[in-house]
């Protein structure tokens, strides 16, 4: 039983579109078997697009859009998933960086205090080689430049001379030895002052990349807090999207069984007319009947004994019935017929649902004509159906036929006798419809039929 229209949703067309893109994408080879192929392919999968939009359009905006909004938050959640596992990934890899930058830095800050107490220890050195040479330098301004010959003439003991000059030769020595010292001390301290600067540029490196890693690692582990946050955001909306759908279910299937009950009020009703008319017309063939029979009685008897049979005929039977179509015209003059009567599979449901009629899509406001001439026997709401205006139209080839045009914006026709052609109102979007449409039925005996038959 119809149930509404929904306009092409968004969902729809990129469902279609896939379709499309996924054939068109398996399809390209060459040479004309290649483009035959992808023709077909087209036309498979426009068949495909057809099929999914008329079962879209006998579902409740509510219900398309709880499941798409359920489709919508799985279909990212596994992209979100892997998100936060690379976020997470990336934020072990920036801790790594920087603790392995605290690590250099802690080194560099060792090598440069190491190379600091260096250079003061070679700097005290050279300082105390200096004094010596110092003091070496006064003794030597002292004596005057007193050589060996005037130690020589000043003394007149032999082992006293002896003594003299060995402390003299021992003197000299220690003062070379300790102008080498001197010269040695000044290039270590030149090589300590060159390793204590380039420790303390290695520090500054080490201090910048450790304030690098550590806004990386801060960087990371916000986008990692993101990337959470992200999923599990997605996780509390399709919580909600799977109970708002399980309700938006419950809701449609109460609002199927509504309608299905309406229809069956309906096709009660239009059976207890179709009874009537059978039963009026019975009477009427009865009384024809009667009265052929007392006619042909009548002339039987004004002739006499005549041998010749009667003249009359036997009663005419109902014709048959209009199996060929042609006896209603369409019942509006624009507009394009977007699902048929038959069977549906329910995309979201997943059960058997009939759509009883013919929907034809057009602009809300346009004209709807009836079909062919009757009898106005409802006009007024109908629940599910909106506006509905029912038309009788009598026996046709024997069978009751009716016709219900439904979801109206406006209905003009009253109760009473209408003709083909007169308007019944105006396309609409009434009851349980989501897009402007004319819902129209046709009913045999009460029962729905394919409006096909009949056209």
């Amino acid at each position: 039983m119809h149930v509404g229209r929904t306009r092409r949703t968004a969902r729809t067309v990129v469902v279609a579109a896939s379709l499309v893109s996924g054939t068109l994408a398996l399809s390209v080879v060459a040479g004309s078997t290649a483009r035959a192929d992808l023709n077909d392919d087209k036309r498979k999968v426009q068949s495909q697009i057809t099929a999914l939009q008329e079962d879209m359009d006998h579902t409740s905006a509510a219900l398309a859009k709880a499941n798409a909004a359920l489709q919508d938050s799985q279909s990212r959640l596994p992209g979100a998933q892997n998100a936060l596992a690379a976020a997470q990934q990336a934020q072990a890899a920036a801790d790594a960086r920087n603790e392995q930058a605290k690590v250099d830095l802690a080194k560099a800050k060792a090598d440069q205090a190491q190379a600091a107490a260096d250079l003061q220890a070679t700097q005290k050195a050279l300082a105390d080689t200096r004094s010596a040479v110092a003091g070496f330098a006064a003794q030597l301004y002292t004596e005057q430049g007193s050589g060996t010959l005037a130690i020589a003439l000043e003394t007149s003991d032999p082992q006293a001379l002896a003594d003299r000059m060995s402390m003299t030769d021992v003197l000299s020595d220690l003062q070379n030895s300790t102008l080498e010292e001197l010269s040695t001390s000044n290039a270590s301290l030149l090589a300590d002052q060159d390793y204590l600067a380039a420790t303390k540029a290695k520090v500054a490196a080490a201090q910048a990349a450790t304030e690098a890693a550590l806004a990386d690692a801060t960087s990371a582990a916000n986008a990692a807090a993101v990337a959470k946050a992200t999923l599990e955001s997605l996780i509390a909306q399709q919580s909600a999207a799977t109970a708002t759908l399980a309700t938006e279910k419950a809701a449609e299937k109460k609002r199927y069984a509504d309608l299905t009950a309406e229809s069956d009020r309906i096709t009660a009703k239009l059976a207890a007319i179709a009874a009537e008319e059978k039963r009026k017309a019975e009477e009427e063939r009865r009384r024809k009947a009667a009265e052929q029979a007392a006619a042909e009685e009548a002339a039987s008897n004004n002739n006499g004994n005549n041998n010749g049979g009667t003249t009359g005929s036997n009663p005419t039977s109902n014709p048959p019935p209009v199996n060929d179509g042609g006896f209603l015209s369409a019942p509006v003059r624009t507009g394009w017929v977007s699902s048929e009567f038959g069977w549906r599979m329910h995309p979201i449901l997943n059960y058997l649902r009939l759509h009883a009629g013919r929907d034809y899509a057009a602009p809300c406001g346009t004209p709807i004509y009836a079909a062919a001439p009757g009898t106005v026997v409802s006009a007024g709401w109908g629940g599910g159906y909106g506006n509905q205006v029912i038309i009788s139209h009598g026996l046709v080839g024997g069978e009751a036929l009716a016709t219900t045009y439904n979801h109206m914006e406006r209905i003009v026709a009253g109760y009473g006798a209408i003709s083909r052609g007169q308007l019944v109102g105006y396309v609409g979007t009434t009851g349980l419809s989501t897009g402007c449409h004319l819902h129209f039925e046709a009913r045999v005996n009460g029962a729905p039929q394919d409006p096909r038959r009949w056209l």
